[in-house]
């Protein structure tokens, strides 16, 4: 089954969680995060073929948790649009659509 969240449930302990990073420095924020906010954790590193960090944390601290975790996504994101250029050209095309639309809407009536 595909999983696109870094999280779920532990699969030995009940009531806690397992977050997953592939990259070190997405890990390592995540537990500066976590020290921050006062959330107790248990860390492991799993080297079978990738390198894998592993967080349990407590149901409890779930929330804290969360939004550590929202915020090391929103920290290390890559854009949809990389290229500066493009980026703008899309956004310049869909404003002179919508202004074409908005015109014509306005001269059929």
């Amino acid at each position: 089954m595909l999983n696109i969240l870094n999280y779920s449930d532990h699969p030995t302990r009940v009531g806690y969680t397992v977050y997953r990073f592939f990259e070190k420095e997405r890990a390592d924020y995540f537990e500066e995060l976590l020290i921050k906010e006062n959330v107790s954790f248990e860390s492991s590193i799993e080297e079978s073929g990738n390198t894998l960090y592993l967080f349990g944390i407590k149901k409890g601290d779930a929330k804290k948790a969360m939004n550590a975790n929202y915020l090391v996504s929103a920290k290390f994101r890559n854009k949809i649009i990389p290229n500066t250029y493009f980026r703008w050209g899309v956004i310049l095309f869909a404003i002179t659509m919508i202004t074409i639309a908005v015109i014509g809407a306005i001269l059929k009536t």
